[in-house]
């Protein structure tokens, strides 16, 4: 429709907005939300103390740095503004869409207004503002900075960084529907982590790299604006202008862009596949169940991309962890790290396997065969999928271990990433039927595991970190290599511990499987 714009109706709608964000806010993801983005700025308390406080913040202005630490805090401010608003969607995602506001009285233009207006009025924006705003008004007090240059360029910053964060987020959405594009954008954010971690070794090892890195960003938003702010210079209010004005073309460009087709998968059935193969290895009972599982399992991308991070990240945290532990550290570490990192690809639907399953739970039921056996097939999938990767982390071992080599430390390598493994799934059995949750299959990102979920995996990565400092603190003989067979009954007793699970479960299974199938078809 061409009518005019109206404030008023955008008014009514940032009401809504209110009243869903609200309403948003009391679910179980807001408070997740919630809980994430205090975390994320406790993080930033924490690092500026550890730094020196406020004291050495107060001291560094007076000495004349005003300008390094305006800059510093912003630039912070800025990525932390970009991850979560992308990551936990406050202040992007939760915007109305154009399809949704075409239900009102609005133009083309004026729908993309407002679609915009509502979500920079967002809390989120409001809270970073506020954090900007206030670094400018405590440097202003002491006599640094010029108030009526800083309110108009913290006003401008926090525009340049919502139309920034709004262009990242349209281009994940565009690239996680490409072939392909989810294990891309994975493989950036670890990158992105990993590298992060780098970069304070790096400054210690090449002082001079801050100097070079600070001239390359003179020209970025969060700069400009405390050239602004400090130096009382009007030419960096025209950066951020040029910011702004770049970045909306682009988003425009991203907004009308047709949608991205997406081509249709084949819907052919092969029954010699490799899963096939596999799967009749567990003969011809549970062989075509387990076969099932290891597609349900293979197809799901996030279980693909998860396989491939979780080796990733556990080679980064052995070898980071291994720093502070002193000889032998990088053995000690790996003992904990191995088993977390063999099952986190197949952690998500380990710990809830039929919350992806919908109404496809139901044909369990309807097969002339126990229906506890497709409890018993799934497990056996998980643990089939995770043989590549246990496979993989011994080698990387192999080659990676000081020399020379010991083949002790090789067994107790095997043995406790074994251990880890087992538990693990045995542990994942009574989770799906106690604490499942109705998720979705084809989501690429995001937490949508159960409490007990969470507690299990979380649980496991904290435990395999901390638990070998803690015998190396309390029983050396635990992690040393001359006691290598000490580990050896740990898989025979994870193994009772599972085989003593799946025959438990069978009947806990039958027993609530109305239940199961309210939570998992969206009814409870």
């Amino acid at each position: 429709m061409n009518s005019p714009f109206s404030l008023s109706l955008v008014g009514e709608l940032i009401k809504l907005r209110y009243k869903l964000l609200w309403a948003k806010t009391r679910s179980r993801s807001g408070r997740i939300a919630l809980f994430v983005v205090g975390y994320i700025l406790l993080a930033m308390l924490l690092a500026l103390l550890a730094a020196g406080g406020f004291a050495s913040a107060l001291v560094a202005v007076r000495a004349g740095r005003a300008l390094a630490i305006t800059q510093g805090a912003f630039s912070i401010l800025f990525v932390q503004a970009l991850i979560a608003s992308n990551v936990l969607g406050f202040g992007i995602n939760a915007i109305f869409s154009d399809a949704e506001l075409r239900r009102y009285p609005l133009a083309s233009a004026d729908r993309r207004i407002a679609r915009h207006l509502i979500g920079i009025i967002d809390p989120f924006w409001f809270l970073f503002f506020a954090l900007e705003l206030g670094l400018a008004i405590g440097l202003y007090d002491m006599g640094v900075a010029s108030f009526w240059f800083g309110a108009p360029a913290v006003l401008l910053l926090m525009v340049a960084n919502y139309v920034a964060a709004r262009v990242v987020a349209l281009l994940i959405d565009n690239l996680v529907k490409r072939r392909g594009g989810t294990g891309i954008l994975t493989a950036i954010v670890v990158t992105l982590a990993l590298g992060s971690s780098m970069i304070g070794p790096l400054i210690r090892r090449n002082p001079g790299i801050v100097q070079q890195a600070v001239a390359h960003f003179q020209f970025t938003p969060p700069f400009a604006a405390a050239s602004a702010i400090v130096d009382s210079t009007s030419s960096s209010f025209a950066v951020i202008a040029a910011w702004i004005v770049g970045l909306a073309v682009v988003l425009i460009w991203l907004e009308t862009r047709p949608p991205q087709r997406q081509s249709s998968e084949s819907v052919a059935i092969n029954w010699d596949s490799p899963w096939d193969r596999v799967a009749r290895l567990f003969g011809p009972d549970m062989g075509p169940f387990v076969g099932q599982w290891l597609r349900f399992y293979g197809r799901n991308s996030r279980t693909r991309v998860q396989l491939v991070i979780g080796l990733v990240v556990g080679a980064f945290l052995m070898f980071n962890g291994s720093r502070q532990l002193g000889p032998n550290g990088l053995f000690i570490a790996a003992l904990g790290v191995m088993p977390f990192a063999v099952y986190m690809g197949t952690s998500r639907i380990a710990v809830n396997q039929f919350g992806y399953s919908g109404g496809a739970f139901r044909r369990y039921f309807l097969l002339p065969v126990d229906a506890s056996a497709t409890l018993r097939a799934a497990s056996y999938a998980s643990l089939t999928l995770s043989v590549p990767a246990f496979v993989i982390a011994l080698t990387a071992w192999i080659v990676v271990a000081p020399r020379p080599f010991d083949p002790r430390m090789l067994a107790m390598l095997a043995c406790s990433t074994l251990t880890g493994l087992i538990l693990f799934n045995a542990l994942g059995i009574w989770v799906t039927l106690f604490n499942p949750r109705r998720g979705k299959y084809d989501s690429s990102f995001g937490n949508d595991l159960s409490l007990g979920g969470n507690i299990l995996v979380l649980g496991g990565v904290i435990t395999g970190i901390a638990l070998p400092r803690l015998l190396r603190s309390g029983l050396p003989a635990a992690v040393s290599p001359d006691s290598w067979w000490m580990l050896l009954p740990l898989p025979l007793l994870a193994i009772t511990c599972y085989l003593a699970t799946l025959k438990a479960a069978g009947p806990v299974f039958t027993a609530r499987r109305e239940k199961l199938l309210a939570i998992v078809e969206g009814k409870s």
